[in-house]
């Protein structure tokens, strides 16, 4: 892992190093990172750069989302040979040209030494479910249809078996290929609206589809196929097989990344830092 990171931090070279705040919906994305197909959020945004700056510009993500997952708020950079004498233009510029799924809505100019995931000090997820028996158009993109009635305090209860540092193994995709699979899982919290259930998760980093494991397994434990106190053993396996199934992309939203410490890292103390974020976090 740290020498991919080394490796992309080499690809951005330049002398002016700009941090890009931005939020997309991942619906008919491949997800952020470049692909052969050129169907990224990260390559639709290179593709722009390349217009505004008439010259290929690598952009490096804070988090690598899958297909079909939606960001509040990430965080890029990227380096210019130049410096921007009005990044308020660019900013419009980019939102012109690029795909209307992605908008930017900060540019400023870091240190060289700025590096947008080992500078991360935390990111917030939320996973929202959907109980009802028919699913609003308004929200389908954005949920996962669970269309049933679920134990939310069994799934309370089995949450706090996450908290803490662990091997979440048995929680990471079978196709990655980090070091190490111990995270920390800072704050696990759900919060029912009606027929909408939010999971919001705060850690120090996760693994590939971590999160939708997770939540695939809450999901299981809220439909009584399998008790709170399990959750513990699939840790402990360290097993992919033990755990429940990967929940749709669909319903996963990155709300935020935290450059600085948080007072006792709990969700009510680490609120979105961007106003689309601290909007959408809000008001749905």
């Amino acid at each position: 892992m740290m020498n991919d990171l080394a490796g992309e931090k080499d690809q951005l070279q330049g002398q002016h190093t700009y941090r890009m705040d931005l939020a997309y919906v991942g619906t008919g994305f491949s997800g952020w990172q470049s692909q052969p197909s050129l169907d990224s959020v990260q390559d639709e945004l290179e593709r722009v750069l390349q217009i505004i700056f008439r010259d290929r510009q690598r952009i490096l993500g804070a988090s690598r989302t899958d297909a079909g997952v939606h960001a509040e708020h990430q965080v890029a950079s990227f380096r210019l040979s130049k410096s921007i004498d009005d990044t308020s233009k660019v900013i419009k510029s980019i939102n012109a040209l690029v795909d209307p799924r992605i908008k930017v809505f900060r540019l400023e100019p870091v240190n060289t030494t700025f590096h947008p995931i080992m500078a991360a000090r935390a990111k917030l997820y939320r996973y929202r479910l959907w109980l009802g028996p028919i699913t609003s158009p308004f929200a389908s993109d954005y949920v996962w249809p669970v269309n049933l009635d679920l134990n939310i305090a069994a799934m309370m209860e089995a949450a706090s078996a996450f908290v803490g540092k662990h091997d979440f193994a048995a929680f990471c995709a079978s196709d990655s290929a980090v070091k190490t699979t111990v995270r920390e899982v800072y704050d696990l919290q759900i919060h029912q609206r009606g027929v909408l259930v939010d999971i919001y998760i705060l850690g120090s980093g996760f693994l590939k589809q971590m999160v939708r494991s997770m939540v695939g397994t809450l999901v299981e434990v809220g439909r009584g196929r399998r008790s709170a106190e399990s959750i513990s053993a699939i840790i402990n396996s360290q097993d992919r097989t033990q755990a429940g199934q990967t929940a749709p992309a669909r319903g996963l939203s990155l709300v935020e990344i935290f450059y600085e410490d948080c007072p006792s890292w709990s969700i009510e103390n680490c609120k979105p830092l961007s106003s689309l974020s601290f909007w959408i976090h809000s008001s749905l």
